[in-house]
């Protein structure tokens, strides 16, 4: 690797191309035609043939279940054939997309080197590997080495036939040697890499509590001084909440935790359990999901939700967010929260959510990383006015100000709401603002219409509710 590689610096024509991409919700039709003419191979029949479809349909149906199992009774394993198609079929069009539009923010932030070399634990297909390709063919400066470890024989001949045919249109900015038979808890590879990637794989490995942690922090001696582990799981609840409890081990550890949690007080996060995802515009279904769900079962075979926890480590010290809220500044901790219940209070956290609530209240997730207990935002939707916008822009991990929000503590749900009113005012202090959150009572109006319900701003006839914390 040459080590005086500068960082990539996106020009306006190179932005421009990826925004596009991004903003292209279908899967990559390159990607569609190499899995149907895969699964051709593999079945030796045509992939629409209902025989084929319906051995993809038991093979995806099988993953889901072990998915949901927890502890040493979870093992997810990918032996046959049609078990690998299931994969491709049903996870690997918004893995790809999620990892298109991660890798970019990376490259947007200058966390990429004109010439890196990344390592793909855990490649299966090669859902990384495709995306980074994605990305890099619309770049005029910048090449890839990846290399690839996966411990299944179908998924590495899957990745053999898929990735290299793919990368050709990178051209020779995209190196991608044979996949390495490999398993991460027996062997760790040889060289240093500027980018560590565990995609979904960290639920896979037998391995459980501190040794997940021994396991990580092995592979995190194989990043270049600067270098970047980045750490995807599924956005469950099981999963998010033990992303969410290793990186702070990891943290305790030694590595510095980059994002998306912000160390805005300077103190070892306690809040448990922490359930926080990111999550991105849906993918449109592609040809397969619709041959395999009909209208019948589209909801057990269509899959185009991108939502998923993450983490990025480092062992530099540096983060994305180097905000400290100051010392002497009256914004009331969360760790605080029991003493100013019934009580306006101001506070700054970082949002740790999408918009979560329902059709007549926003709520996001927020944390300051003082508290042990869930705290949200929420706003009921009569009330928004523009001295709101800050907190309803705010993208995932921004940091923002809020003033005079009551606090409550909702029983039920073992978490406190900050109920922000009128008088409410926020501020963004951390992150660039996105799109603003949808107008609720706008939707409300053209749902219910604008007969005289609707006049000087009254509510539609629907019964009132608190904002329920447990809402994801």
């Amino acid at each position: 690797m040459d080590s005086v590689s500068k960082r990539h610096v996106l020009t306006d024509d190179e932005g421009t191309r990826l925004q596009k991409l991004i903003e292209t919700r279908s899967s990559d039709p390159r990607l569609d035609s190499l899995t149907l003419s895969y699964i051709e191979k593999i079945s030796g029949k045509k992939w629409m043939d209902e025989s084929v479809l319906e051995k993809i349909r038991i093979a995806i149906t099988a993953q889901k279940d072990s998915y949901w199992k927890e502890g040493e009774r979870r093992v997810v394993q990918y032996k046959g054939g049609y078990s690998v198609l299931g994969y491709m079929a049903y996870q690997m069009p918004g893995y790809v997309a999620e990892f298109s539009e991660f890798f970019l923010r990376l490259l947007r932030e200058g966390l990429i080197r004109d010439h890196i070399r990344i390592l793909d634990v855990g490649a299966g297909p090669g859902t990384v590997a495709v995306a980074v390709a994605r990305v890099l063919e619309l770049c005029d400066g910048v090449t890839a080495e990846i290399v690839s470890l996966e411990r299944s024989e179908v998924f590495r001949e899957a990745y053999q036939t898929i990735v290299p045919a793919f990368v050709t249109a990178a051209g020779d900015r995209v190196t991608v040697p044979r996949p390495i038979a490999a398993d991460i808890t027996e062997m760790m590879p040889e060289g240093e890499f500027d980018l560590i990637v565990c995609s979904n794989v960290i639920n896979e490995l037998a391995v459980y509590g501190d040794a997940k942690t021994d396991l990580m922090l092995r592979l995190s001696e194989r990043l270049v001084p600067d270098g970047n582990l980045i750490l995807l799981e599924p956005a469950d609840l099981s999963n998010a909440t033990m992303l969410r409890d290793l990186s702070r081990d990891l943290k305790r550890r030694g590595l510095t935790l980059y994002a998306p949690c912000n160390d805005i007080r300077g103190v070892h996060c306690t809040v448990s359990p922490c359930w926080t995802f990111a999550t991105y515009a849906d993918i449109r279904p592609t040809r397969l999901m619709f041959a395999l769900g009909g209208e019948e079962e589209k909801f057990r075979f269509v899959n185009t939700d991108v939502k998923f926890s993450y983490a990025i480590l480092r062992k530099d010290g540096h983060r994305r967010c180097g905000y400290r809220v100051p010392a002497a500044a009256k914004r009331a901790r969360l760790s605080q929260l029991k003493k100013h219940a019934g009580k306006r209070i101001h506070v700054t956290v970082s949002v740790m959510s999408a918009e979560i609530g329902d059709a007549k209240n926003y709520l996001y997730l927020v944390c300051d990383g003082t508290g042990d207990t869930p705290t949200y935002v929420a706003l009921p939707a009569h009330h928004r006015n523009p001295e709101h916008e800050a907190l309803l822009s705010a993208p995932y991990g921004a940091v923002v100000a809020i003033d005079s929000v009551l606090v409550r503590f909702n029983a039920k749900q073992n978490a406190y709401n900050l109920l922000m009113g009128p008088e409410s005012f926020t501020r963004l202090i951390v992150g660039v603002a996105g799109a603003s959150a949808p107008d609720k009572i706008a939707a409300l109006k053209e749902k219910y219409g604008r007969g005289s319900a609707m006049k000087n701003g009254a509510r539609p006839p629907v019964r009132r509710r608190k904002p329920d914390a447990k809402k994801k």
